[in-house]
């Protein structure tokens, strides 16, 4: 196994009319129903709700990258995050 790609995660986030970010990240923060929930590698499996807040998460170049969200859903599983939401200007 490579260490490397082990410290990584596959982020997907979807609006309902395009794929909005596709990366390998190093951690996520969305924000939840009742605060925010941070990711890492290695997290458990789960399914949740989001509120409305800011989807902040660092690449794997170091940066931190931000997105307006507005409600949805997280699964996390196997080092993927799938997110699907609605975007405060989703055109």
């Amino acid at each position: 196994m490579n260490p490397e790609k082990d410290s990584r995660l596959h982020l997907r986030v979807v609006s309902p009319s395009r794929l909005l970010v596709e990366a390998e990240v190093l951690e996520v923060q969305v924000p939840g129903l009742d605060g925010y929930l941070g990711i890492w590698p290695g997290h458990r499996p789960l399914n949740a709700c989001l509120g409305q807040g800011q989807l902040v998460y660092r690449t794997v170049l170091g940066r931190e990258e931000r997105l307006d969200v507005k409600g949805g859903l997280v699964r996390v599983a196997d080092d993927k995050i799938l997110v699907f939401t609605g975007m405060e200007d989703d055109d």
